[in-house]
């Protein structure tokens, strides 16, 4: 696979309708002549949501979900959301500096990190892209997903030796190393957090830069598919509220996994049930509100925000979109992983 070499703030919040409300009637009033009492200021212009040639909102374009802002807020964090413009400044401040130290030290889990200097993102201006629990945590397992999860660490455990994940058959490989396919939703990852939006009449197309997934979402109130009929990706039906395009996404694999660091804990996902809100907020930025919900692993729904952004320069248009050349059906890679397992057991066995 490619990385992109050397080449995110959300919006603000919009308060200023909230502050002229909170002034009252007189701050409304002009001014009497030859009063020094200052006029209110005009309120800033609404940003109106282009359209297409056949009148639905235009969300096309080229953007990046990459953001250093973390999915969960940390617990140093608790009972703080939003950063003030100071901690915001010194935070992208310490990361910059922590990406530099990470090239020269080339710290980094497995390429090294200064592939990874321009695919990184901003902070959102928020503790965590999580919004709902008002924590900004996720909800709590339910007792299922605590015994999945006990299961799955047991099994993680019997494959490794000191800081070795051994592999003794493909199928110890993830489903995303296999070249398969990429858990949904897409939040956080560590490259080709790319994607391009495309629209027809009657269609909302997405194409993800990693794993060169695409989905195409029908927005003509077609009913989804039969519940038996299920996707790697899911089964996505749109339809319009307004500017916001509204998704709802069902029909899972449980062959697909969840994404097993973060966010989601590398659940099987046939159960899940997510709806996406798409909303342009700007000449540049698209707001990403989604709700997970899967009554078979957590104890309630979920929310997360997170910008789509499209003034990014690394991604300013569809040259920018890397190729993901993966290696599906790569014999070596297995054998080989089957091959250093092997040894490693064979040298853990000598030292008994």
């Amino acid at each position: 696979m490619r990385h992109r070499f050397l080449a995110r703030m959300s919006p603000l919040p919009v308060v200023a309708a909230l502050l002229l409300s909170a002034q009252g009637p007189a701050a409304a009033q002009q001014a009497a002549p030859g009063s020094t009492q200052k006029t209110a200021a005009p309120a800033p212009a609404r940003f109106v949501v282009p359209r297409t040639a056949w009148g639905d909102p235009d969300l096309e374009g080229v953007y990046t979900f990459a953001t250093l802002t973390p999915f969960q807020r940390p617990a140093a964090q608790a009972g703080k959301d939003v950063l003030t413009e100071e901690e915001q400044k010194t935070l992208e401040e310490q990361l910059k500096k922590k990406l530099q130290e990470n090239i020269v030290t080339n710290e980094h889990f497995s390429y090294n990190a200064i592939w990874f200097s321009s695919d990184e993102g901003r902070p959102t201006g928020r503790t965590s892209i999580l919004i709902d629990p008002e924590d900004g945590r996720l909800p709590p397992l339910t007792e299922r997903a605590q015994q999945l999860r006990a299961e799955m660490q047991a099994h993680a455990a019997t494959k490794r030796i000191g800081k070795d994940q051994l592999v003794d058959s493909w199928e110890d490989l993830s489903i995303y190393n296999r070249c398969i396919g990429r858990p949904m939703p897409r939040v956080t990852q560590e490259y080709n957090q790319g994607a391009q939006i495309l629209q027809t009449p009657g269609y909302v197309t997405i194409f993800y830069e990693s794993m060169h997934d695409v989905r195409v979402i029908p927005v003509d109130n077609r009913p989804h598919l039969d519940s038996a009929i299920r996707q790697w990706n899911g089964d996505s039906r749109g339809h319009w509220e307004a500017d916001t395009l509204v998704v709802d996404w069902t029909n899972f694999s449980d062959k697909q996994k969840s994404d097993g660091s973060t966010p989601f804990g590398g659940f099987p996902q046939g159960n899940l049930h997510v709806t996406e809100r798409f909303r342009k907020v700007n000449a540049t930025t698209i707001d990403y509100l989604v709700t997970v919900e899967d009554p078979t692993i957590w104890t309630r729904p979920f929310t997360f925000d997170l910008p789509w952004r499209g003034d990014d320069p690394t991604y300013r248009g569809p040259d920018d979109l890397f190729e993901y050349a993966c290696h599906e059906g790569n014999y070596r890679m297995v054998e080989n992983s089957i091959t250093a397992a092997k040894a490693v057991r064979k040298a853990q066995a000598g030292k008994k």
